[in-house]
Formats: structure tokens, C-alpha cells, sequence
């Protein structure tokens, strides 16, 4: 109860509106939730909610407030906005930097904005941590809760009982009753290139890998391939090198190499820790941004997989 009534002045609720085509059709309005995270009025919510819609405003306190898209992502779906006139009181949310995530058995509240109802909690717990799911593959590692989503609470924060924010809702599998999150890391890594450039510049390193699986050794991800001219071959990355480390990530599958690289930035220097020959070796490499025509997997981590596509989100 105290969690929810620290929070629930934070959250909003979003309509977007996107006019018809045909001139016997009205306009749809697609409903969602999102909350402040800035004393100047920024917004997180879904990027399916608000992709080019002709108009966009925020609910808080029954009063509409127009809003303009700063940027979104859809790899990710998120989106930040912000409202053109600040509500006389409102709080926000703090997004904190944390390289862990919360662990099956967590217990969480979920505030939403669900139909055309006021800020309503909800209590569940994370039931895992996923980098995909059947076909659909993430662009980072998503927690997997067992609140189950309803047309609108979209684009929700979720807070675990201490507090913190542990991220905001982007997904649903409703054959399971369970919801996606956004990791707060993530969220913040999004945000900051939302607000610098409107969109999220994806970090590349450049080459590719393959998995060697033995009883003796496991399974290790190593170097198949080099791209030249690119950091991997400017820092003195080779094939056949076994991929250990990745800044803070130790790799142990492809998940964790994609989930490590997300959370690099174009012009940082990231350390990597190899094992050539059966000796260590570490490296530091700097990343650049994603070619426009490498239309591969991030890193052409699985070059034969689908496009990462996010999972469905409940819309009103």
C-alpha cells in the first residue's frame, strides 16, 4: 500500500491517435500507460503505442496533457515522450543502473493505467529470465512475471517491495497469463540514446561466432570469423579465439554475447577476455556504430535466425 500510493502519481495514462485512410472510418485510439521519470516531464511507455500516431496526449489526474515522441525503439518497445505543460504535482520514478536481475521468486507491484481506469496496482512475482521466446528473439534478456496483462497497462513500471524500479512492462504471453519486462539497465541504456539522438545507436564490434559443445569442455562460444577492417580486427580479435568475457558479462552461450553487446555504446572502449591456445588473453576493443548494411543478427551472432520481432502488447 505505501509503495503504491509513493507511486501511483507517477503514472499516466497515454493515447495515441492515428487517423483512418478511408474517410467512412473514424480515427482509432490506442490506449496504453506510462510514467514520468523526470522532473521536466519525460515518459516511458511502449513504442507500439505511439509509432507516428497524428495525435498524442497523457491522462494524469483526469487532466489531458498534450505530449510530443521524443524517439522509440521497437527492438526494445519503448518510447520516450514528453508533455508539453507540467501537471501542477507529479512525481517520477527513479531508473536505476543495476547489472543483476531480480531472480525467480522476486516479488513485484505493477502500477498501471488499465481501459479508462485510474492508477491501479497489481502484485505478482518474476518467473524467469528469457532471450527468447519460440521464434521471437529479444534484443537483450527480458524478466518474465506472472501478472497478467489487460488491455491497457501496457508500457507499466514495476517495482520490487524495496523500492526499486525493476523495469516496465513490453510484452505479454497471454496463453500463460504472464508479462514481459524491460530490465531497468536496459530501459536506462535506451533512454539515454533516446534522448541524445531520438534513436538507439547499436553497438558493433564485428564478426561472427560459432558454438563448440564437448563433454569435456562444455559449451564455448568462439571466433569463426573476423570482418576486416572492423574493432574486432583493429584490437587483435582472431578466429578461433574463445570468447570468455565481455565487460562485465562472462559468455557461456549466445544469449550471453547478445546480452552483453546490447549493453554496449558506439565510442566505448570495452574489455574482452579471450582464451587463444589455452592461454588468456585480454583485449580492449572500441566499438562502433552498426553498419546500415549489415543486415544480419547483432554481430551475425545467428545469421540463420528471423528478425527480432517483440512479443505482442495488449492494446485497448
Amino acid at each position: 500500500m505505501e509503495l503504491f500510493e509513493e507511486n501511483r502519481d507517477a503514472v499516466v495514462r497515454v493515447k495515441a491517435a492515428y487517423e483512418s485512410s478511408s474517410p467512412t472510418e473514424t480515427s482509432q485510439i490506442v490506449v496504453g500507460t506510462g510514467f514520468f521519470i523526470s522532473r521536466e516531464g519525460h515518459i516511458l511507455t511502449n513504442a507500439s503505442i505511439v509509432q507516428n500516431p497524428d495525435r498524442l496526449w497523457v491522462v494524469h489526474r483526469g487532466v489531458e496533457y498534450a505530449a510530443r515522441v521524443i524517439g522509440f525503439d521497437k527492438a526494445t518497445n519503448l518510447a520516450l515522450l514528453k508533455i508539453m505543460t507540467l501537471p501542477r504535482s507529479f512525481s517520477f520514478i527513479q531508473i536505476g543502473d543495476s547489472p543483476t536481475l531480480p531472480a525467480p521468486g522476486t516479488l513485484l507491484l505493477r502500477v498501471a493505467s488499465p481501459l479508462e481506469l485510474a492508477p491501479t496496482p497489481s502484485f505478482g512475482m518474476v518467473t524467469g529470465v528469457e532471450s527468447r521466446f519460440g521464434q521471437h528473439i529479444f534484443a537483450c534478456s527480458l524478466i518474465r512475471t506472472n501478472i497478467p496483462a489487460s488491455p491497457g497497462d501496457g508500457g507499466a513500471p514495476l517495482l520490487d517491495l524495496n523500492g526499486r524500479f525493476v523495469g516496465i512492462q513490453v510484452g505479454a504471453i497471454s496463453e500463460i497469463g504472464s508479462t514481459y519486462i524491460l530490465p531497468a539497465r536496459a530501459a536506462m541504456r535506451v533512454r539515454d540514446d533516446l534522448l541524445f539522438s531520438g534513436k538507439v545507436a547499436e553497438g558493433w564490434i564485428g564478426f561472427e561466432v560459432a558454438l563448440d559443445t564437448s563433454v569435456a569442455d562444455g559449451t564455448r562460444v568462439l571466433v569463426r570469423s573476423i570482418i576486416p577492417g572492423t574493432p574486432a580486427e583493429q584490437a587483435g580479435m582472431r578466429a578461433g579465439d574463445e570468447i570468455v568475457q565481455v565487460g562485465l558479462y562472462p559468455i557461456h552461450d549466445l544469449d550471453d554475447l547478445r546480452n552483453a553487446l546490447f549493453y554496449t555504446k558506439v565510442g566505448e572502449y570495452v574489455p574482452v577476455k579471450l582464451s587463444r591456445d589455452g592461454a588468456g588473453v585480454e583485449l580492449t576493443v572500441r566499438v562502433a556504430a552498426r553498419p546500415i548494411s549489415d543486415a544480419g543478427d547483432s554481430q551475425n551472432l545467428v545469421p540463420a535466425a528471423p528478425a527480432p520481432k517483440p512479443v505482442p502488447v495488449p492494446r485497448a
